[in-house]
């Protein structure tokens, strides 16, 4: 028997963000920024009119999964918790990570090295940092987040170095140093 628990995340948003982002991994800022980023692409539309949860749900689910990793949560655990099927959710999570992998070339941008963005960035280095990153081309500070299991395609470019299937991303923070 399956009663999905997802209307208890709209109660979370307004009255426990915390509970928000403990079970889905990111703040509910966040959650509708990625939202809005993805809600466009064409893998959430069919030509044969197939019905699909919507694109929020979808995104639920996939936050869920990508979360949480090795017997923590199984496919079926989230089936139970978000009331669908278990191909729902193995649909979700890949049709989430196509939309999402689809946006690199969007979310991944260099300043001009003679910008005034890039001229903050190494001050703030100078002022703040080892001097002997004030050359650095490129610095991330953003955590891995697990994946369940190896993504079907491509899924051996997401085993990381502590010998995981995982995810690194940056939502707050990021800094490009530029030589």
């Amino acid at each position: 028997m399956k009663a999905s628990q997802l209307i208890l995340l709209d109660h979370f948003v307004d009255h426990h963000p915390g509970l928000f982002q403990k079970k889905l991994w990111v703040d509910p800022d966040i959650f509708d920024a990625i939202l809005d980023q993805i809600s466009d692409h064409p893998i959430f539309s069919s030509a044969l009119h197939n019905h699909q949860l919507p694109i929020a749900i979808q995104l639920v689910i996939f936050l869920n999964c990508a979360g949480h990793y090795g017997n923590v949560i199984s496919p079926e655990d989230i089936a139970q918790w978000a009331g669908v099927s278990v191909g729902s959710v193995v649909n979700c999570t890949n049709c989430v990570m196509v939309a999402v992998l689809d946006q690199h070339d969007d979310f991944i941008q260099f300043p001009a090295l003679d910008s005034q963005d890039a001229e903050n960035v190494r001050s703030y280095v100078e002022a703040h940092v080892c001097l002997e990153w004030w050359n650095g081309f490129l610095a991330a500070d953003g955590p891995a987040f697990g994946l369940y299991a190896k993504p079907g395609l491509h899924g051996e470019i997401f085993f990381d170095h502590k010998s995981n299937y995982s995810l690194n991303y940056q939502v707050n923070h990021f800094c490009i140093f530029f030589g």
